[in-house]
């Protein structure tokens, strides 16, 4: 018997789910929730110990992304797999990054969900194609091939305010000719060839 917990702070949205689920002999829905930390206080207690958890990412007080962080920390074993509305670049790299072991749309199939919780307890990463186009496009991207430092990124996120080398160099309390030099390997690393264009880049990629 495969055992299912589902997180989603939509009520309506579990009971779709429970009722899916329940029609399968070979699941059985451990526990339903409203909110990660309600998860996690049901696994520190021992109440459920599921092999799967249906994971929501946009969800108050503590998010999918931060759910499956604290789940890969603590519950390695279980695994992960998010459903969600979103589709977007920080949402399916942050999930897929914190270690979530597949990713599938709520416009999903019925059949191709319970397909995909199959094969994700089987040890396989299963991915919605969107999904899929979202990642091939995002590992052709600048700054995924040549990922910025932490100082370049606070570099970045002052220049994005408007800042001159001059200003940034007080802030951070390092010299002028550091930030220059800083600023040379931003715009190497981004593809861009002023601060303009790495701070539009920026903003439309998340990094700051």
């Amino acid at each position: 018997m495969k055992r299912i917990a589902l997180v989603d702070d939509h009520f309506i949205v579990r009971q779709g789910l429970e009722f899916l689920l329940s029609t399968q002999e070979d699941i059985d829905v451990v526990g339903s929730y409203g909110r990660g930390y309600d998860v996690l206080e049901a696994l520190n207690n021992k109440h459920i110990e599921p092999h799967l958890i249906l994971v929501d990412l946009v969800m108050p007080e503590m998010n999918g992304i931060e759910l499956i962080h604290e789940l890969k920390q603590h519950y390695a074993h279980i695994k992960v797999l998010v459903l969600t509305s979103y589709v977007d670049d920080e949402h399916v790299m942050s999930a897929l990054e914190e270690g979530a072991d597949g990713y599938q749309m709520k416009d999903v199939e019925a059949e191709q969900l319970i397909n995909a919780i199959d094969r994700v307890i089987q040890g396989e990463r299963v991915v919605h194609k969107e999904v899929e186009a979202v990642m091939n496009n995002i590992v052709t991207k600048p700054h995924h091939l040549n990922k910025l430092s932490k100082r370049e990124t606070e570099v970045l996120k002052e220049m994005a305010k408007g800042k001159t080398n001059k200003e940034i160099a007080a802030q951070l309390f390092v010299s002028e000719k550091t930030i220059k030099t800083h600023v040379s390997h931003i715009f190497n690393k981004l593809e861009v060839s002023d601060r303009t264009q790495a701070a539009i880049y920026a903003m439309e990629n998340h990094l700051i």
